[in-house]
Order: structure tokens, then C-alpha cells, then sequence
């Protein structure tokens, strides 16, 4: 099994470099010309979100390094390709509202994933859940999420606990709500459904979610894809567009928009909290599930 993944990893970092460069190189090509023609840069676009999809589908097949070099390669074409999207349309990037006055802090992060020594949170329905709760106390600085249902998940430290995580990977989550830390690894989001997060990194990426409120502090641009009614609120000073790999066209993806000032949550459930009460503040802040994907 060990052979078999590690011949997985290898053919698919090969692939994924080979095709990386052709990308790189059209780039370069229409960088380098007078006019970048709006079809040419979709198409280039289009090429991209399918290799993107190909290394979110590898997550967790590859190895810690591996999986991070690929990613730093994706953040930088993303980057050209936005700066050619702009060039060809003249259309100013989205500004994002400003985040809540209860302002948690930003992070600063590098790419990872999530590896199976990580510190757990798994199976839990109804509880508000902290550091405590790990199925582990080992030195494990990355955490994977779920499985959870009508969840109050608040990680940020208390005191001098010591914990510090820096990726957080969460998967199957329902009815939840997420108050993350500062980290230096990637977060990566799959099949959430009615959940508000409140987290700061470089590099956000989610998958198959709906009905999802974030508060984001980010440095970079967030990704979603197959995704719909997700809401977004970013920092006082910083302004961010999201990248909708299912709706990858010059208008404005209808899968998700900016919290207005009125819509903003400023108190925030960072005390214990149980049966009744619990499950009435979760009524207070989560998100309705509305409409569905539009590509």
C-alpha cells in the first residue's frame, strides 16, 4: 500500500508540474503581448481550476511537501491569471466590507495539509467543544474536523494552554460554528452546510458548502468551488476578491457575496455553553440554507 502511494505521489507531482509550466509559459506569452484577449485568459482560467480541483481531489495522498509546493505553484499562477483578468477587463477587484468590530487576529500562513498524526475532533453532535476535546495531547500541530452536528467549536487559546496549531482540515460539518486562531498552515473546507467561521490565514479553500457565513482575515484571495450562498467579511483595511472555480467568467459569481454592516455578528460565543443555551445561540447566528449553485 505504502509503494502504491508513494508511486501515486510521484506520477501525479510529475503531471501536475508538467502542466503547471505550460500554464506559466501561455502567462508569460500573453503577459508579453500588447492586448490579452479576455477568451484567451478564460481559457488559461478555465485550465487552472480544473489542476486546481485535480490537487484537492490528491489531499491527503500526498505527501506534507509535496502538497505544499503545489499549492505555492497555484497561489502564483493564480495570481498572474488575476492580474490578466484585470488587465483584459479593466474591471476594479470587488471591495469587501469591513470585519466585525469584536475583531479576532489575522494570520500569517504557508500552504500544508493535513496529515494522519493530526490532532482530531470527530463524531460530536451537540457540545461545545475546545482544546480539551482533542482524541489526542500529543505535539501535533495540525487539526482535522469532523463529523460534527449543531457544534460550538471554539479552539482559540485560553491562558497559557500552550496548544498552537497551524492547518486545520474540516470535512462533513453541519449546524456549526467555528472560532479558529491564528495559523500557519492552509485551511481546507469540504461538504459544510449552515456554519459561520471566524478565522484569519493566507490561504482559505472551500469545496462543496453551502449556506456558510466566514469572517476571513487573509493576505490572498479565497478559494471556493461547487459552493453557494457563502457570505463573506473581511478586515477593516484589507479588501479581497473570491475566486469561484464553478463560476469562472468576467461577471460576478452568484454563489457568493459580502455580509452588509447590518448583517455583521458582534457577540460571540467564547464561554462554555450547554444543553438549551447552546442550541439558542446557534438559532441566534447560523446562517438559513437558500437557493443553490450557479455556474
Amino acid at each position: 500500500m505504502a509503494e502504491s502511494k508513494w508511486t501515486f505521489a510521484q506520477k501525479f507531482c510529475t503531471d501536475f508540474n508538467v502542466t503547471a509550466s505550460e500554464l506559466a509559459t501561455r502567462l508569460d506569452a500573453l503577459k508579453s503581448s500588447s492586448i490579452a484577449s479576455s477568451d484567451a485568459v478564460q481559457a488559461i482560467a478555465s485550465d487552472l481550476s480544473r489542476l486546481t480541483k485535480s490537487l484537492s481531489d490528491a489531499t491527503g495522498s500526498l505527501p506534507s511537501y509535496d502538497q505544499r509546493q503545489c499549492e505555492l505553484q497555484l497561489k502564483t499562477l493564480e495570481k498572474s491569471t488575476e492580474e490578466l483578468r484585470g488587465a483584459s477587463t479593466g474591471t476594479p477587484k470587488r471591495p469587501f466590507e469591513p470585519a466585525p468590530t469584536t475583531a479576532l487576529p489575522p494570520a500569517q500562513l504557508q500552504s500544508s495539509t493535513p496529515i494522519s498524526s493530526a490532532k482530531t475532533l470527530s463524531s460530536f453532535s451537540h457540545r461545545y467543544l475546545t482544546t480539551a476535546n482533542f482524541d489526542t495531547k500529543d505535539s501535533s500541530a495540525e487539526v482535522s474536523i469532523a463529523d460534527l452536528d449543531s457544534c460550538i467549536v471554539d479552539l482559540l487559546p485560553k491562558g497559557d494552554d500552550g496548544a498552537k496549531i497551524t492547518a486545520f482540515h474540516v470535512q462533513r460539518v453541519s449546524r456549526c460554528i467555528f472560532l479558529l486562531p491564528p495559523v500557519t498552515g492552509s485551511i481546507l473546507l469540504y461538504d459544510l452546510s449552515e456554519c459561520v467561521i471566524v478565522t484569519g490565514c493566507h490561504q482559505f479553500r472551500m469545496h462543496n458548502s453551502s449556506a456558510v457565513d466566514v469572517y476571513l482575515a487573509i493576505e490572498g484571495n479565497p478559494v471556493i468551488e461547487h459552493c453557494s450562498n457563502i457570505r463573506f467579511a473581511g478586515s477593516e483595511d484589507k479588501h479581497f476578491m473570491v475566486q469561484d472555480f464553478s463560476h469562472i467568467r468576467p461577471t460576478p459569481s452568484p454563489n457568493w457575496s459580502a455580509l452588509s454592516e447590518e448583517q455583521w455578528e458582534r457577540r460571540w460565543p467564547v464561554s462554555e455553553l450547554e444543553g438549551h443555551a447552546l442550541l439558542k445561540e446557534l438559532e441566534r447566528m447560523l446562517p438559513a440554507r437558500q437557493g443553490g449553485l450557479v455556474e
